[in-house]
């Protein structure tokens, strides 16, 4: 199923991108319409002196937005699996959603770093680069 949102998008809500990443982070990234939103762990949340663990907003120009979400699409994010469990303990869970239009799909990944879907690394990175707070994924030993 192949969706192109290029021009082709009246309704700015139809759009959200929902990034959860686990472990040590325990955070979110939310993409809605042009603006991406850091939400830190709850435990952390305005921690003081601590730029990482406060609500923060990014816009991002619609161009932008609209290359990154057809990529994701094109690269066959409806077509994965709903779920990837892992046989190994001390997981970083990776979970995303996206809503365009009328489609939604929620993917959870038991562990970041085995039987994650390359897709879901990439849309996990490019998330926080678009964000441009530098949240990258920390592993720690377990």
């Amino acid at each position: 199923m192949k969706v192109k949102i290029n021009n082709q998008i009246d309704d700015s809500s139809s759009i959200m991108l929902t990034v959860e990443r686990g472990a040590f982070h325990n955070d979110k990234f939310v993409l809605k319409d042009t603006i991406l939103t850091f939400y830190p762990s709850s435990e952390k949340l305005n921690k003081k002196n601590d730029k990482y663990n406060q609500i923060s907003e990014q816009i991002i120009s619609r161009k932008q937005r609209n290359k990154f979400i057809d990529k994701i699409i094109r690269d066959g994010f409806f077509k994965l699996k709903n779920s990837y469990s892992s046989s190994t303990s001390c997981n970083s869970h990776l979970t995303v959603t996206l809503k365009v239009k009328n489609q939604n799909k929620k993917i959870i990944s038991e562990d970041f770093e085995r039987n994650c879907p390359e897709l879901l690394k990439f849309i996990e990175k490019e998330i926080i680069g678009m964000h441009s707070k530098n949240l990258i994924r920390v592993l720690l030993p377990g």
